[in-house]
């Protein structure tokens, strides 16, 4: 009966094996990766008494464009790239956040889909432009803001993971978080994001000084997903348990044919204490005690018929 079962648990353990190769999706292939340390994408930095003077205006800042920007044309003139926030970037960035404390759906409808390689390889192209953009935001968390002349207190900050894109992140600053979004260090938020570029920003990293789109915003539209599925549901999760369950059915049949091949109530003997009682008697002893128990003479036996001795003859 055991070679009976395991077949069958086998085959059964290897049918759900297939079955939940099939049922997961195969993981997207990853998004070749950009780099993005600053060292790299800007040169390395001046030795000794070397200074870095900045690049004149570029035209395509300055030149009239044929949709609204975030700022005026000189104040995002004054942006650079690959810096940390600068004083001349204020102006910029006060200007975008009354342009879009003002703004209207319909103004934020006519954003054109950027990718992060766009973004971050024509950070002068997209400055002060409308662009959309989609993915998972992780550590959400509100900062105060320095002090302004649009009077501002504070703005949400995030870190977007764009869908289909290389795993560095893009910066999203925005007025107004969505009601019922969870914020926090350790959020995972689908989103929807309308808003102005403004410069790639240099950031701290863990391991060394990068940049980073920056993109700011009015408020995301929050894409909630259904809750993930309980790995503990998942058929991968069933193998071991069920492959348990057909083993212990295989031991208990293997149990019950032992037993059944034994007469029921016959435990093993004790031969000693068994014959602790036991007194040897002779033949003669038994048959004389037969005799007595029958009421027979106990004196000398006759001789059968037929049958005489030595000294009669």
């Amino acid at each position: 009966m055991l070679w009976r079962f395991l077949p069958w648990a086998v085959a059964v353990v290897l049918l759900l094996n297939v079955l939940e190769r099939s049922w997961r999706k195969a993981p997207p292939a990853p998004a070749p990766q950009v780099e993005t340390a600053l060292d790299i994408v800007r040169g390395p930095r001046p030795a000794g008494t070397e200074v870095i003077v900045e690049a004149p205006v570029d035209a395509v800042a300055t030149r009239p464009s044929l949709s609204a920007r975030s700022a005026a044309d000189d104040v995002l003139s004054r942006v650079r790239d690959d810096t940390f926030f600068r004083e001349a970037d204020m102006e910029a960035w006060v200007q975008t956040w009354r342009t879009l404390s003002h703004a209207t759906a319909d103004d934020l409808a006519s954003a054109p889909p950027v990718s992060f390689g766009e973004l971050f390889g024509q950070p002068r192209s997209f400055r002060g432009r409308l662009v959309s953009l989609q993915g998972t935001l992780h550590r959400v968390e509100y900062l105060a803001a320095p002090a302004n002349a649009a009077g501002l207190e504070g703005y949400w900050q995030g870190w977007l993971e764009p869908t289909d894109g290389p795993s560095s992140p893009i910066i999203i600053q925005f007025l107004e978080s969505p009601e019922g979004m969870p914020t926090g260090l350790r959020v995972h938020e689908a989103v929807d994001v309308v808003g102005y570029f403004l410069k790639r920003h240099a950031y701290q990293a863990t391991d060394t000084v990068r940049v980073a789109p920056l993109v700011m915003a009015k408020r995301p539209l929050w894409r909630p997903t259904p809750g993930a599925p309980d790995p503990a549901r998942s058929p991968a999760a069933w193998l071991p348990a069920l492959f348990a369950v057909m083993m212990g059915l295989g031991v208990a049949a293997l149990w019950l044919v032992q037993r059944s091949g034994r007469r029921p109530g016959r435990h093993p003997v004790d031969v000693d204490a068994a014959l602790a009682g036991y007194e040897p008697v002779t033949i003669g002893e038994a048959l004389r005690r037969m005799a007595m128990a029958d009421g027979a003479p106990t004196g000398p036996t006759r001789e059968p018929l037929g049958v005489t001795s030595e000294t009669q003859r």
